[in-house]
């Protein structure tokens, strides 16, 4: 049986361009911890952690290796994770100092932004409109507007899948769904689909990706 570094070593002869190791994600961690500018990563670094802990976790492995196996993705997982909420925060700090002084010299950069933190990023900007645009009708006295956002969210539906069993019940449109058992997948109202999640019942589906 091999051990987990004859198996990293031989994944990263095979895949040169592509391998990281738990040192390179510390490291970029590190780096963007300690200088308070957003720093250049690879742009396919989310991806490549995530292959490297497919990789990891993929592995049958026993005994001893098997707890430094799980050691180690606790590592590169929390790793990952406080490398994109600090590279958020500190996007999130930059986007506060454009609002209040815009100019072409304070824009984002966005070839130092990996595919995923555009992503994010686009998503904030999105909520940003909607939160402008509530204002504006809220104090240029358009309650026809108000109306439309109120239509258009009560219309609105979420596909979900159920990770607990659910008895029936009637939705906020007075439609009766359900009941429903694990691994079920329905479309329901907002309301309800949110509710649902946020108490752990069922979990979204991204019908987009």
């Amino acid at each position: 049986m091999t051990t987990i570094r004859e198996d990293q070593e031989s994944e990263a002869r095979n895949n040169t361009n592509t391998s990281l190791t738990i040192e390179d994600v510390y490291n970029l961690l590190l780096i963007e911890i300690q200088i308070p500018t957003l720093q250049s990563i690879p742009l396919d670094t989310y991806q490549n952690i995530a292959t490297m802990l497919g990789n990891i976790k993929g592995q049958g492995y026993e005994g001893i290796d098997a707890k430094i196996r799980d050691r180690m993705v606790g590592m590169i997982s929390k790793s990952a994770q406080l490398l994109l909420e600090c590279r958020h925060l500190k996007l999130m700090e930059y986007q506060g100092e454009i609002s209040s002084s815009p100019s072409a010299e304070t824009a984002v950069d966005y070839s130092k932004l990996t595919d995923e933190e555009k992503y994010i990023l686009d998503g904030e900007k999105e909520s940003g409109k909607r939160k402008n645009a509530i204002i504006a009708a809220t104090i240029n006295g358009r309650p026809k507007v108000m109306e439309s956002i109120s239509t258009k969210i009560r219309s609105k539906q979420i596909v979900v899948r159920f990770i607990k069993s659910m008895e029936q019940f009637v939705g906020v449109d007075m439609t009766k769904y359900g009941p429903f058992q694990e691994e079920d997948v329905a479309v329901l109202p907002f309301e309800n689909a949110r509710s649902f999640i946020e108490k752990g019942v069922a979990i979204e589906i991204d019908m987009a990706q």
